[in-house]
């Protein structure tokens, strides 16, 4: 099943299951971490959809969940903050705010009183 690396985005290939101590071919991450799971959810409990799963803190280091399926851990990879509020007035058609913009200037223009 073709997934990609949480650390990298390299693409990985696997027939079989994930042990413990497998890595990233490209960076060398660990692979059989919480990072990389396809239950691993942030909004779930302890960032696991998984009921049954044992609690781990660190979700990027290998650990020994037996519950443990590979997903796709690149999805998971953060932007900058300024790449996401970029897409998303690209998507309800707003042209991208100026990067000298001052946030009090902003704020203020949306509080004025008309």
């Amino acid at each position: 099943m073709p997934t990609s690396c949480f650390r990298c985005g390299a693409v990985v290939r696997f027939d079989g299951p994930v042990g413990r101590r497998t890595t990233c071919p490209e960076c060398d991450a660990d692979l059989h971490a919480c990072i990389d799971c396809r239950f691993y959810d942030e909004s779930s409990a302890h960032e696991c959809r998984e009921p049954h799963a044992e609690h781990y803190v660190d979700k990027e280091s290998a650990n020994a969940c037996d519950l443990f399926q590979l997903g796709d851990g690149a999805s998971r990879r953060r932007g900058s903050s300024r790449t996401a509020k970029d897409q998303l007035r690209a998507l309800f058609g707003d042209a991208p705010a100026p990067a000298e913009a001052d946030p009090r200037d902003a704020l203020e223009a949306l509080f004025k009183k008309k």
